[in-house]
């Protein structure tokens, strides 16, 4: 009889072997199947997408993961196929997609608000491709990156009360008050607000208690570090190129930073910088 420890094992093989199979051979919704055809055409049918045919399950596309109970499509992946084109409208008919992960294309046009009205997406990755205009309300994604584009104004009003976890923002043009992101009780674990120009007051805002990377550089940011910068544990950390003045928080993790993540403001001063007068 075999032992414990082997069926254990065999059971644990199984289940890791049998999950992907169950995945790929499910059988594509076909109204998803039409809308992702129509995406295709919307795209110009580009070569990264040949794999995209009438004959054959959407679920065994390039770019696509399915549900392998119901097989609707789940994840549509356009990463950096060098796809010329606005953001197609089709999208709008994936109703159960969870992530749209499409960086470093050339898409151009206004972000589409239907994108933040698809009721289960929580994953949206658009950076590094030619959108333009303002972000719209609609886009409170749990994470959301939108990092180098041609985005313009202020942040919508809505971001104040979003649930983000991760929200990526940098190398636009944003401009106005980004201080309602901030919170002692929001659940942002990542935020950056690099290369744009926002102008608020650093100096009375909360931190989030599980936020450890904060990137703000490049901005017109003003004020001073808040006292209980110290005492997080920070992964990455840049407040350079602002008009922050005032005491640099002193703390295990701040130390860890080089004067570069700190340069370039009105008057901060003390460790990495020259000591305070």
């Amino acid at each position: 009889m075999p032992s414990t420890k082997y069926q254990y094992f065999s059971f644990f093989f199984l289940l890791l072997t049998s999950t992907p199979i169950l995945a790929s051979a499910a059988r594509c919704d076909k109204a998803d199947k039409f809308a992702l055809i129509a995406i295709k055409s919307e795209l110009n049918n580009p070569p990264g997408l040949s794999s995209w045919t009438s004959n054959t399950s959407c679920c065994t596309w390039n770019g696509i993961d399915c549900n392998a109970t119901t097989g609707r499509v789940t994840s549509l992946d356009i990463f950096a196929q060098n796809i010329s084109a606005p953001i197609p409208p089709s999208i709008a008919k994936l109703t159960a997609l969870q992530s749209l992960n499409a960086p470093y294309n050339q898409f151009y046009g206004p972000i589409p608000p239907f994108l933040g009205l698809l009721p289960q997406l929580t994953f949206l990755r658009l950076d590094g491709n030619l959108l333009t205009g303002s972000i719209p309300p609609t886009l409170t994604i749990l994470d959301l990156s939108l990092v180098g584009n041609r985005l313009t104004g202020p942040l919508p009003p809505s971001f104040a009360k979003a649930n983000f976890a991760d929200l990526a923002l940098g190398d636009n043009q944003l401009t106005g008050d980004a201080s309602f992101l901030f919170g002692r009780d929001k659940n942002l674990n990542a935020l950056n607000l690099a290369n744009n120009k926002f102008k608020f007051n650093l100096t009375n805002v909360e931190i989030p208690e599980v936020l450890d990377i904060l990137v703000i550089d490049h901005n017109k940011i003003y004020g001073s570090i808040p006292a209980e910068v110290a005492a997080r544990k920070w992964l990455q950390f840049d407040v350079s190129y602002n008009q922050l003045c005032g005491p640099i928080p002193q703390g295990r993790y701040t130390h860890r930073f080089g004067a570069k993540h700190f340069d370039h403001n009105k008057c901060l001063c003390g460790r990495p910088l020259a000591p305070c007068k």
